[in-house]
């Protein structure tokens, strides 16, 4: 590596020190260095080329030294070029002063010849290097962002008909209901689209889907968005909430279906029924959305029909989940199921991931997806978590007594936004293992980069708290939402899981495969182990054991089982004989 193009300026009052330094510079082959002896000229100098390296003595007249660090680092901040002090003094006082300032290095009068090109040498190397580092982080950073965006597209845009797809809508509803705004809504079903698969297939039906969307898109006015709901249903969002406006334009949305549906040589039979809603301000959007599709005639010839107060009592069901979400731990309804992680390199069980899980006795089974969420929005969710952080504490000890966990064997454990903004969420969790008698490293946690961002001061300070005991923490879902360097150099993690948006198109997608080994490497660079999740096949598996990431979770292994259904499994795990990549390369 050469630095004889790097650009070096000298300041020093004593032009025969400049003169001295430039000789010595020129005759070692740097052929691009500069001497000032006006402390005063240093900041228009950078201003007109940013040197790589300063040379600057420290007792001048007019402006010393520590002034013009000052005023570099005022006008340059973080791009403020490396300084090596020149001083004849170097006591305490001034080696802290410099220091301080963030100079590199010193060296002091009279100059040593060969000290001086090698402490210029290893400033320069050092410099090197962070500017690589810097250029590897940015590069990364942007390779991230570009696959969130791609991928934040892809989620919210139904890949056939090019509409916005549900996660969309409920997302323009949401900033619709949060400003206030009067929104309609038109839920339209369509009739048939299922005789037209099973007589032409679902390549005329994709294409059927595809010519309405653009017959109705054509009857929208600016402000009205058309979307996809589901497989054949979609939605209309309007800026206005007047009944009569929305009847007139459901009429004519109607009125695309008068006639059969010419596609190339085909006539195609399509009908729609179409449901309405409305609100003058604030609203629940899921609610809004429920009120327009149970308006939604359901036989006979009518095809068009709005909300009304008769229908309210069917909105029950999602007030009764609502309130059967409080006290369902202490009633026995929730329970945890384990999903084993494993390492890719020996195949050995190393721990699992907690997973939450509500059997109502009158509803049945309800996803996590629909009742955490509630549970967060009315702060149920700091009780099941701390029933939740319990009974995995209390598997943990009975495990341990049964022989199930070596040191190497940890169970971690989801922790909400809310959960980690409480000034004492470490405090009390370190006394809850210390009551349990668990070793610290038998238990991990796994936050969100939602839940960091909610307040990542306190954030910071409760990780700490965990780091200095050695609890690993993990970054989950890492590389969707808000993905950002910062976090990941700032705060005290061990570990990343990769998200299975990144894993479940290994095999076809050479952008996730590069971009898994990326992450892989940025994990390991900054210290950290990597944990993939989403794994549903061996070809995946083996992808990733060959770039280095860890460990894995996945169906490929096993689903989220009950806690004996985990225990058994454990003990029955034969090791899955690693294999070729399968053709992912």
């Amino acid at each position: 590596m050469t630095f004889m193009t790097k650009h070096l300026l000298v300041v020093d009052d004593n032009s025969i020190n400049v003169e001295l330094l430039l000789d010595l510079l020129d005759d070692h082959g740097f052929d691009n260095v500069h001497g000032l002896s006006d402390p005063r000229q240093v900041l228009p100098h950078c201003q007109q080329a940013l040197p790589d390296l300063i040379l600057l003595d420290i007792r001048m007249p007019y402006l010393d030294g520590y002034g013009v660090i000052e005023q570099l680092q005022g006008a340059f901040a973080e791009q403020t070029p490396p300084i090596i002090v020149l001083t004849a003094q170097i006591d305490d006082e001034t080696r802290h002063q410099a220091l301080s300032l963030g100079v590199r290095d010193f060296l002091t009068k009279p100059f040593k010849h060969d000290e001086v090109l090698q402490r210029i040498r290893n400033t320069l190397s050092v410099e090197h290097r962070y500017q690589v580092r810097d250029k590897q982080a940015e590069t990364l950073e942007q390779m991230v962002a570009k696959r969130t965006e791609e991928l934040d597209h892809q989620s919210r845009t139904d890949p056939i008909t090019q509409l916005p797809n549900r996660r969309a809508l409920t997302q323009h509803l949401a900033e619709a209901a949060q400003q206030g705004r009067p929104t309609g809504l038109l839920f339209i079903a369509l009739d048939h689209l299922d005789d037209v698969v099973r007589l032409h297939g679902y390549g005329i039906a994709d294409q059927l889907m595809v010519h309405i969307s653009h017959r109705l898109n054509a009857q929208l006015e600016a402000g009205s968005t058309l979307g996809l709901w589901g497989g054949s249903e979609l939605l209309v969002i309007t800026q206005t909430a007047e009944l009569s406006e929305l009847r007139q334009l459901a009429a004519r949305l109607l009125s695309c279906f008068e006639h059969d549906q010419a596609l190339g040589d085909l006539l195609l039979p399509l009908n729609a029924r179409i449901g309405i809603s409305w609100s003058q301000g604030n609203f629940n959007t899921e609610r809004l959305v429920h009120m327009a599709a149970l308006a939604l005639p359901q036989s006979g010839s009518l095809r068009l029909q709005s909300y009304n107060e008769t229908l309210e009592n069917q909105q029950r069901h999602r007030l009764h989940l609502q309130q059967a979400v409080r006290g369902a731990t202490q009633r026995g309804e929730m329970s945890l199921a384990f999903q084993p992680k494993l390492s890719l390199a020996t195949q050995r069980v190393i721990g699992a991931e907690a997973l939450l899980r509500w059997h109502h006795p009158e509803l049945g089974h309800v996803s996590p997806g629909d009742f955490i969420p509630l549970a967060e929005a009315s702060g149920d969710i700091l009780s099941i978590g701390e029933w939740v952080l319990e009974e995995a504490m209390r598997y943990i000890a009975s495990w341990r007594k049964q022989g199930l966990l070596d040191d190497d064997f940890h169970i971690a454990v989801n922790v909400a936004a809310r959960q980690l903004a409480r000034k004492d969420f470490a405090e009390n969790l370190l006394a809850r293992l210390a009551k349990h008698g668990i070793p610290e490293r038998f238990f991990a946690l796994e936050v969100t980069e939602s839940g960091l961002l909610s307040d990542m001061h306190n954030a910071r300070i409760q990780l700490a708290q965990l780091a200095e005991v050695n609890i690993a923490v993990a970054i989950d879902d890492f590389g969707t939402g808000h993905s950002s360097l910062a976090y990941v150099k700032t705060l005290p993690f061990s570990t990343l899981k990769i998200d299975r948006a990144f894993v479940m198109d290994l095999e076809k997608d050479a952008v996730d495969r590069h971009l898994a080994l990326t992450i892989t490497q940025l994990a390991h660079a900054v210290g950290c182990d990597v944990v993939a999740e989403g794994i549903e096949t061996a070809a995946q598996a083996d992808y990733l054991r060959s770039i280095g990431c860890e460990a894995a979770q996945g169906y490929y292994y096993a689903r989220p089982l009950p806690a004996d259904e985990f225990y058994r499994w454990c003990t029955d795990w034969t090791p899955h004989t690693p294999n070729a990549c399968h053709g992912v390369s």
